[in-house]
């Protein structure tokens, strides 16, 4: 995963995600690592010149909800998930930087495959 995101950044690629995605990472990392660590984290995170943080709006969140998680009920799409397609969607993103399949299944392609 460092390998591909450093071939990204040499690319000159930008990368999107949303303060849900942020949300859910920092958690991860405090419950795995202690307080620091997600202090840390979020540091990474907002200092990168690489990474655009995108901040979920009610209105994103229902546009989510009505396209992803109604017509997918059959899926165990997060609202994360349906906010990150819905994010994709709106900037025309086709590929993720993703490991999670959800967004394999949700029609998008994935890097690393």
């Amino acid at each position: 995963m460092t390998r591909t995101y450093l071939a990204l950044v040499e690319s000159g690629a930008r990368l999107l995600t949303s303060n849900l995605v942020v949300a859910e990472l920092h958690a991860s990392v405090v419950r795995a690592r202690g307080a620091r660590e997600g202090v840390r984290l979020l540091d990474q995170v907002y200092g990168d010149p690489v990474l655009v943080v995108s901040f979920a709006t009610r209105e994103i969140e229902m546009r989510a909800i009505d396209r992803w998680l109604r017509p997918f009920h059959d899926h165990r799409f997060s609202l994360t998930d349906a906010v990150s397609f819905e994010l994709m969607r709106e900037h025309a993103l086709r590929t993720a930087f993703a490991l999670d399949t959800d967004f394999a299944i949700a029609g998008f392609e994935m890097v690393p495959e």
